[in-house]
């Protein structure tokens, strides 16, 4: 449900720009400040669960996000619409993050990656899903319909988690480090925001420079800050677990580049080429379509080759892959861009997968709600970042004097693949041996 929100809504700002009446550049705002309040609110998901109990919190957040969505369908004006969008996002925050956190916290160690594996495939497929039913959403019916096709996955989620995750256990009690939380919504927000202001300028001069003396304040000072907390709403000292920080920046990275090509190719396809919403859609749907049929495989290459191997290969192959992707034209084979993208994303699959039981692979129990949310920001600031990154290559090129978009746009493809080259350097600090109790279990290897 959320990995479908994250892209859908991409499809139908022509028809929803048309509908209110203004510029279609203008309902990215409505895109940007739910990725921008996203990742402000996640670090408050581990408080929220340890207070509250984490199953109690999941089903009121997926409650909560149902009820928001069918607000957003039924907005009339840009401003309604962006305060939905907002709201959604607090209730998305608290979603994932604390998913995740039941999910470490019920899996035995030795069978982690496996169970990651399973919860990483709706993040995957969802945000391919995305533009193929958005473009058909808003061809057939009205862009309203993008927001009520997620209420049947809400629907099916409530009555499942109700009945299958396991009853909450008392979490440990602190006072929520309200400070630092406003230091952390502050960066984030504003680092957000500075980026969609190189795609285009929608603040005044003023606020832009208010934002930019804001970064290093709030960066400082937070740092500052969380020395003087027992539980920091970030604990950055998380970063001391190598496994977690190669994972957190070295992950973080490559999603970056994995996260942005989507959204890049599916410009190409439609800007670029000229191609429908739904044609374009059908070809990224490979993305996913190759995650689910090569699953099995991509658990048995993880525990032949171990973490360094898996990641630092699948990030090099990766950026060729991506690049490959660049040098597609109108009058390629449709064979081969299909088996391109195929390999494409039996590589994104392998990387989100491989990370993200990384990430948790030497975490103590007595931290695993804090790095849930730490991996949580992390997680979902590359995948915003992905877009903007990708968004701001593009516009800036263009300005550059590169006036033809299917020019931009390749490359601008083509520097998204030297970044996901770069963070395979990050994975040449793993140890062969490490994470060998979570990669090689025989239960990970048989896929179960």
């Amino acid at each position: 449900m959320e990995g479908l929100d994250s892209t859908i809504m991409v499809s139908a700002i022509p028809a929803i720009a048309t509908d209110f009446g203004i510029e279609p550049l203008r309902i990215n705002l409505a895109l940007s400040i739910y990725l921008m309040t996203l990742a402000a609110v996640i670090p408050a998901s581990a408080w929220m669960a340890d207070r509250f109990g984490a199953k109690r919190v999941f089903l009121w957040a997926m409650a909560a996000f149902m009820l928001l969505s069918i607000g957003a369908a039924m907005a009339q004006n840009l401003t309604t619409l962006v305060v939905m969008r907002a709201l959604q996002a607090v209730a998305g925050a608290l979603m994932t993050p604390i998913g995740r956190l039941l999910l470490i916290r019920a899996a035995p160690k030795d069978q982690l990656a496996s169970a990651i594996a399973w919860m990483s495939t709706p993040a995957l497929i969802g945000p391919v899903l995305g533009p193929l039913i958005g473009g058909y959403v808003v061809t057939y019916l009205s862009w309203h319909w993008i927001f009520f096709v997620k209420i049947p996955f809400g629907v099916a989620g409530l009555v499942l988690a109700a009945r299958l995750l396991p009853p909450d256990t008392a979490g440990e009690r602190y006072n929520f480090d309200f400070q630092g939380f406003v230091y952390c919504a502050a960066f984030l927000g504003a680092t957000q925001m500075l980026l969609e202001q190189l795609v285009h300028v929608f603040l005044p001069m003023p606020v832009i420079m208010a934002m930019l003396v804001a970064l290093p304040i709030c960066a400082l000072s937070y740092a500052r800050h969380m020395g003087t907390r027992a539980a920091p709403v970030l604990d950055l000292t998380l970063l001391k677990l190598r496994l977690f920080r190669i994972g957190f920046f070295g992950g973080g990275l490559s999603r970056l580049g994995f996260n942005a090509l989507p959204f890049l190719f599916q410009l190409q396809l439609q800007i670029g080429f000229g191609w429908s919403a739904a044609d374009a859609g059908w070809i990224v749907f490979i993305v996913a379509a190759s995650a689910i049929a090569l699953k099995p495989m991509m658990r048995r290459v993880l525990a032949q080759l171990g973490f360094k191997t898996t990641l630092l290969g699948n990030a090099m192959l990766g950026a060729v892959t991506i690049a490959l992707i660049g040098f597609i034209k109108p009058d390629t084979p449709i064979a081969l861009t299909i088996c391109v993208v195929f390999l494409f994303g039996a590589m994104r699959s392998l990387q989100f997968n491989t990370t993200n039981t990384l990430l948790f692979a030497d975490i103590p129990r007595a931290r695993q709600s804090a790095s849930t949310s730490l991996g949580g920001v992390g997680q979902q600031l590359s995948m915003g970042l992905g877009i903007s990154v990708a968004a701001v290559l593009v516009a800036q090129l263009q300005d550059m004097g590169i006036n033809v978009p299917a020019h931009a746009i390749s490359v601008s493809i083509f520097i998204t693949a030297a970044l996901t080259a770069v963070s395979g350097l990050i994975f040449l600090g793993l140890k062969h041996a490490d994470g060998a109790d979570v990669s090689r279990h025989r239960a990970y290897i048989a896929g179960s």
